[in-house]
């Protein structure tokens, strides 16, 4: 059994002794080759803390074989393979499907008119469904940013998400909604409701687009706030074709036989 020793200087701590032994090894002091693929790690590294950026604007360099985000990144890029990157860019379009269900049914109000039935269709509507027909590929861009290769890749995504949510969405406005509804009501939700759901996921992919090729190109974390202006965009023309059309629709300007 060992004693606790008496000396009370520091010579003896652990982190100061190299051939100590240590219980756990911090993402920092990992070897990048003992390194996983989740974001784990990469999140936990001490290398990109502002605290080690010099004042005039460089970064100080990491030893070798630390994790650094820019390492990261980079091994992500070469491990990933473009058959993987695009079947990944299949899988996000097709899981479109199910996130514009969930959109649809978190964004349905009762339909009301009067403030609250006003306020859900320009603001909360937009808002909570132009942020999930790109919840896929804002995942991963924030994420997995090495998973893309191309803006075409985002893009497509972003599409498949609004063409999904229409689909469904207008499903769901045909069938249980408004049953009631003709021949020209139903014209209407294909083409223009749908044009408008593709139309508002592109805008949000260009804020995609934006965010994730200034990752890849400085190396660095995604920012969102590089695509929020995009977003709020999408948000913004959503939100006025919803007040216009509910208006109408009041007034009686806007009628379907």
């Amino acid at each position: 059994m060992t004693t606790p020793s008496s000396d009370p200087s520091v010579e003896g701590e652990p982190h100061l002794n190299p051939a100590a032994p240590s219980d756990s090894t911090s993402a920092a002091e990992r070897p990048l080759g003992a390194t996983t693929d989740g974001p784990i790690d990469v999140d936990h590294t001490v290398w990109d803390e502002p605290s080690l950026v010099a004042a005039g604007g460089g970064s100080i360099e990491a030893p070798e074989g630390q994790l650094t985000y820019e390492r990261w990144l980079a091994r992500g890029v070469e491990r990933f393979t473009s058959l993987e990157s695009w079947t990944t860019t299949l899988l996000l379009a097709l899981s479109a499907g199910p996130w514009g269900i969930l959109g649809a049914l978190l964004s349905q109000s009762n339909n009301q008119l009067g403030f609250l039935g006003i306020l859900s269709a320009a603001v909360l509507a937009p808002v909570t469904e132009e942020i999930t027909k790109i919840a896929g590929p804002l995942w991963v861009v924030e994420k997995r940013p090495y998973w893309f290769r191309s803006s075409l890749q985002i893009m497509l995504c972003a599409a498949a998400g609004g063409l999904a949510f229409a689909f469904i969405e207008n499903l769901i406005y045909l069938f249980v909604y408004h049953r009631e509804g003709g021949a020209d009501f139903a014209a209407w939700r294909w083409i223009v409701c749908t044009a408008l759901h593709l139309v508002c996921s592109l805008i949000a992919g260009v804020g995609l687009v934006r965010i994730w090729r200034r990752a890849m190109h400085t190396h660095t974390r995604p920012e969102l706030a590089v695509g929020m202006p995009w977003f709020a965009a999408a948000m913004v023309v959503h939100g006025l074709y919803n007040f216009a059309v509910t208006i109408a629709a009041a007034g009686g300007w806007l009628t379907f036989d």
